[in-house]
């Protein structure tokens, strides 16, 4: 099984996900777009072998396998 690489890039924007509730929310708390912080979630999603987050409605929800890796 290949280990995947995740960036130091993704595991702050997956914190703030996290911890702000949304994604809106997490870039306006790191300064960044809305746009970045989707995009290293959907990259983190990919690399691993189960999504961490998924949406419902508004909110970004953790999964079993995202409360592991949180």
């Amino acid at each position: 099984m290949k280990i995947p690489k995740i960036s130091l890039e993704q595991w702050i924007s997956f914190k703030a996900v996290v911890d702000e509730g949304s994604f809106a929310r997490a870039a306006e708390a790191l300064n960044k777009s809305q746009s970045s912080i989707s995009y290293a979630i959907a990259r983190l999603n990919e690399q691993l072998p189960s999504p961490v987050l998924h949406i419902e409605g508004r909110k970004a929800v953790l999964t079993e396998e995202g409360h592991v890796l949180y």
